[in-house]
């Protein structure tokens, strides 16, 4: 989304948390309504009509297996990209199904390898998701190849910044820059449209891990290759609530006979489309529910929901920022925030020591206050990224700054 774009979906500052989209909206879902569930950046979470249409396509896989996965499989799975393609502005036969964003970017690292060589760089930010960084450290050390992490430190004033520090990276040496449309550990949307143009007019292309972008932005892959995207990995069982296994891959036309799925199968070289709609016996149903869990969002309507979720994360990094006495990551309109934010903890020093790692924090928020919230160490500091999906409510963001403070008071 340009940068543009951000500022205006984001608006002013919200002083107070957004109206909840309906009533008890938590006992749609399958979550345990006695735990603040804080991370559905990680895995995502299921509505219960989700859940049941996924037993029920399994049940219809187990009655007739062969004519299920073997006959109707490109039909079933040409459905799903039909429901989930134009809701993301992409072609169905510019994308396809895979695992997880983590395997998309493998697939195209994978495929990729095998034309670099000693002297080429690749290129990403301190801002990448762990995974993502040790399968391009892989890829450079099998290919002899460099691996650049381009520091952007926090706070982020501007997403100017980013570009900036990107742009300065870029050599002639430069073969790949992956980048992150939002990013996992500081919650940050970085300004695709500038990256994209900039990268585009050195020649560079670009894997974009877009894992948080799908149902958390507006979101158009077609425009994103025209602006410079040459690959797009994307989950679809974060903001989407698809269930797990449920993401894709998108590769630009001119580029889609050099990628491969990393389960090389029977149909090698026979079309795109092909390779990835057979990747071994699997069970595809997560792909197959896609079209659910966009169904149980439009009915409150996805654009409001999206919208719901940033006023709620907007409000939650100031909420926070206040109680804590903190300065927050990203600017403090929401310009740069989607439907999470990552904000530093109060009395650094006296947690660390208290808690030796970000785990056994995680752990006494989880078994004392009933608080399911990631803690992380970036940058040297320890930080929480809470997330907002419609089921979570102002009181469960409220519990999590008191429970810190009480934490970090606490003598023993």
């Amino acid at each position: 989304m340009p940068t543009q774009q951000i500022k205006q979906a984001a608006g002013k500052f919200q002083s107070q948390p957004p109206a909840p989209l309906g009533h008890n909206t938590i006992s749609e879902w399958a979550l345990d309504p006695e735990i603040a569930f804080l991370n559905h950046g990680s895995f995502g979470a299921r509505p219960l009509d989700v859940l049941k249409a996924q037993g029920e396509r399994r049940l219809e896989f187990e009655a007739r297996p062969i004519e299920w996965l073997n006959r109707r499989r490109h039909k079933l799975i040409g459905q799903a990209k039909h429901a989930v393609a134009p809701l993301l502005g992409m072609k169905p036969e510019n994308m396809g199904f895979v695992t997880n964003a983590t395997g998309g970017i493998n697939a195209v690292l994978r495929s990729l390898s095998y034309g670099f060589k000693a002297g080429d760089e690749l290129i990403t930010t301190n801002h990448v998701y762990n995974a993502v960084r040790k399968a391009m450290q892989y890829t450079a050390r099998e290919t002899g190849s460099t691996y650049i992490e381009v520091n952007v430190p926090m706070p982020l004033t501007s997403p100017e910044r980013v570009v900036e520090a990107i742009e300065r990276a870029i050599t002639k040496r430069t073969r790949l820059v992956v980048v992150d449309h939002i990013s996992s550990p500081t919650a940050v949307i970085f300004p695709m449209k500038e990256i994209l143009e900039m990268c585009a007019a050195r020649g560079v292309d670009v894997l974009v891990d877009g894992a948080h972008a799908p149902g958390m932005v507006e979101l158009n892959v077609e425009e994103l290759g025209e602006l410079g995207a040459t690959y797009y990995a994307a989950n679809l069982h974060k903001w989407i609530c698809a269930p797990p296994g449920a993401a894709f891959l998108w590769v630009r036309p001119d580029k889609q006979k050099r990628i491969h799925p990393t389960t090389i199968s029977h149909f090698l070289d026979e079309s795109f489309v092909n390779e990835f709609n057979w990747q071994g016996t699997r069970d595809i149903t997560p792909w197959l529910c896609v079209q659910d869990s966009i169904a149980y969002l439009e009915k409150y309507g996805l654009n409001r929901v999206m919208k719901h979720n940033r006023q709620m994360a907007v409000w939650v990094q100031e909420m926070l920022c206040q109680k804590w006495n903190v300065q927050p990551g990203s600017p403090r309109d929401g310009s740069m925030l989607g439907s999470m934010a990552t904000v530093e903890l109060p009395a650094q020093e006296k947690v660390r020591k208290k808690f030796n790692e970000c785990a056994a924090l995680m752990a006494v928020l989880y078994d004392r206050y009933r608080i399911e919230v990631p803690v992380l160490d970036w940058g040297g500091r320890w930080r929480v990224r809470p997330c907002c999906q419609i089921y979570n409510v102002a009181e469960h963001y409220e519990r999590l700054a008191d429970a810190v403070l009480k934490v970090a008071d606490d003598s023993d």
